[in-house]
């Protein structure tokens, strides 16, 4: 039908609201808009350019292969994805890698849910509150062919969600919470063996999404031992942390137990999409051939660029960077603590940190709105979050030079002390008399 009204398209709302204006272009950790309006873009475009925006290296590489092929479809190869799944194999904890390159962090989720339940026989999943893996589910409920449906598809009921220690604030991971976990934890997978036995145990070693709670490395084993013990595989979800964004290649160095399989995500394509599920070869290769494929999985300029981000990690240690900067970073929240006593529970995992926004230990969303609405005036892009939507978190780009993390720790001093001024009288008093009685 044609019409010569005119139409005035919209993006769909649940997509959500976008932060700031429309953005132009980037470098490093800044975005510009058309006029040239700089941006300081501390969300890292939500994790993903972890070496800043538009990285040469990135941009070289994916320009030159934009040159001789952009895409091959997924049931034929590439010598730009045998690259990137050799290197990214190499670099894996695992002794026999195999890769299992996806489009997103979602599909990469999905696709370890497969081969679980391929190699395990079992079908149900547990996972954890606080976490977060991403939005897609169901597709395959209206895919016709059984056999792409056998490892996918859920029967009622089949995910079990446990509960992890307090990560946050003074009573984090008390011997009463560790106790407590694991009693629920062992609930958790006797429920998950009653529904059809338990395929997999997934979490993220740093909850990002929540509001940066690390879950210790010891509790990481003890929930690996505890999935092996009841035959399912421990499902690592690196998406957000993995590559050095959390200060390691891997979390599984920090592990005396390997996981399973481990996901990786976002600083792989450093702002191309990208992910993969990693592995020891006879776990991931239990999913039968053809089962997981999808159009632009392995898609050639997205496997070049990931390729020349691996090197960039590498060159320049970027797990030593990230841990450098969360150092500086959690020195200068703590100064800012002492001038604010509302600002708690500092966190930092190499290149993530937050706080909450708590006046007298009582979580505040209003002043953690605050924060984030006097960023935005000073142009400085930060997301909130976390269970009561008090955190504020700093995902800044890993290398960030000097004069760049002054603007940064100069624009956030600056947002906190605008949101401080409008704290109400009565938890100004009591921020006085705290100080007066220290």
């Amino acid at each position: 039908m044609n019409s010569n009204r005119e139409k005035t398209a919209a993006e769909a709302r649940s997509t959500g609201t976008t932060l700031g204006p429309e953005f132009h272009s980037g470098q490093g950790p800044w975005l510009h808009t058309a006029d040239g309006t700089a941006w300081f873009d501390a969300t890292s475009g939500s994790g993903a350019a972890t070496l800043g925006h538009q990285h040469p290296s990135v941009v070289a590489a994916a320009t030159a292969q934009l040159g001789r092929l952009v895409h091959t479809g997924c049931k034929l190869g590439s010598d730009a994805r045998a690259s990137l799944v050799r290197r990214l194999g190499e670099l894996s904890p695992y002794r026999s890698p195999a890769v299992l390159p996806t489009v997103t962090g979602a599909e990469a989720v999905e696709s370890a849910l497969k081969v679980a339940r391929a190699a395990t026989g079992h079908r149900t999943v547990v996972g954890f509150t606080h976490g977060y893996h991403g939005k897609t589910t169901g597709a395959l409920g209206l895919t016709w062919r059984a056999e792409f449906r056998q490892y996918s598809a859920l029967p009622p009921d089949a995910v079990v969600t446990a509960s992890l220690p307090e990560l946050r604030g003074p009573e984090a991971a008390s011997l009463e919470d560790t106790a407590a976990f694991r009693s629920g934890l062992e609930a958790a997978l006797d429920r998950a063996d009653r529904l059809g036995g338990t395929a997999a145990v997934v979490l993220e070693p740093v909850q990002v999404t929540e509001g940066v709670l690390i879950v210790p490395p010891a509790l990481l084993d003890e929930i690996a031992r505890a999935a092996h013990a009841r035959g399912a595989l421990l499902v690592l979800d690196e998406i957000y942390t993995a590559l050095g964004r959390a200060g390691r290649m891997f979390t599984a160095e920090l592990m005396s137990e390997t996981p399973d399989l481990t996901l990786v995500g976002k600083t792989l394509g450093n702002g191309f999409p990208i992910a993969a599920v990693v592995g020891e070869r006879e776990v991931v290769d239990a999913l039968p051939a053809g089962v997981q494929t999808s159009t632009f999985s392995g898609s050639p300029v997205s496997c070049a660029a990931a390729a020349a981000v691996l090197e960039t990690v590498v060159a320049q240690d970027l797990p030593a960077r990230a841990r450098t900067l969360g150092a500086r970073l959690a020195d200068d929240l703590a100064r800012l603590a002492k001038t604010f006593p509302w600002l708690s529970w500092v966190r930092t995992s190499g290149a993530l940190a937050a706080f909450d926004c708590a006046p007298d230990g009582q979580p505040d969303p209003s002043l953690a709105r605050a924060v984030r609405e006097a960023a935005l005036r000073g142009r400085l892009l930060l997301f909130g979050g976390g269970p009561e939507d008090v955190t504020i978190k700093i995902v800044p780009p890993a290398l960030l030079n000097q004069s760049d993390y002054d603007v940064l720790i100069t624009s956030l001093t600056t947002a906190i002390g605008e949101a401080d001024r409008d704290l109400p009288a009565t938890a100004r008093a009591a921020r006085t008399g705290a100080e007066t009685r220290r």
